[in-house]
């Protein structure tokens, strides 16, 4: 059903916007894994983004944008071969699927990690988040942070790392449950 009003266009825009802006690193990497070529990958990731535009009234909200896009990007990487076929591939079309496989797999790896790192994040008290914060910004050095916190180099540089070590025991945890369901 396509958008009645301009400030329908303007939504339906923004949304479409925000979920390639997040999910258009990880296509781009998928797309690369099957075209290893980067100015096919370029023209491929380009073909893409607009055939995402186009068919982005079929997409389903409840659906996972980036397993779509990813189901489009192939299609497009097949369509691309073909037009290349006549400069005679070495590619079997199985070991595209084959790795178009493998590359979804571990994008849904990426996909449960970072959402156990934001969960994970969210559970530490605020004191430690704004810790990590400051330190992961790159606009704070650990000198200027303890300066700040009155606290010394090596008590800032331990709290740090005790925090981190917290952080990554937790989202390890979050995907040994994940992948024991």
């Amino acid at each position: 059903m396509a958008p009645s009003n301009p400030s329908d266009n303007d939504q339906r825009t923004l949304q479409y916007l925000t979920l390639l802006g997040r999910h258009e690193r990880r296509l781009r990497g998928y797309i690369l894994a099957l075209v290893p070529n980067w100015a096919d990958a370029d023209d491929i990731a380009q073909e893409v983004r607009i055939r995402l535009w186009e068919q982005f009234d079929e997409y389903d909200p409840a659906k996972d944008f980036g397993a779509w896009a990813r189901t489009i990007a192939y299609y497009q990487v097949l369509t691309h071969r073909e037009k290349q076929s006549r400069r005679q591939s070495k590619i079997s079309r199985r070991c595209v699927e084959l790795v178009a496989e493998e590359a979804a797999a571990i994008s849904a790896e990426l996909d449960a990690a970072e959402q156990a790192l934001k969960d994970c994040f969210e559970k530490l008290p605020q004191v430690k988040r704004d810790l990590l914060l400051r330190y992961y910004s790159g606009r704070w050095t650990t000198r200027e942070i303890a300066a700040e916190s009155g606290r010394s180099f090596d008590a800032t540089r331990q709290a740090i790392l005790r925090t981190r070590s917290t952080l990554r025991d937790c989202v390890e945890d979050a995907l040994h449950r994940e992948a024991s369901r």
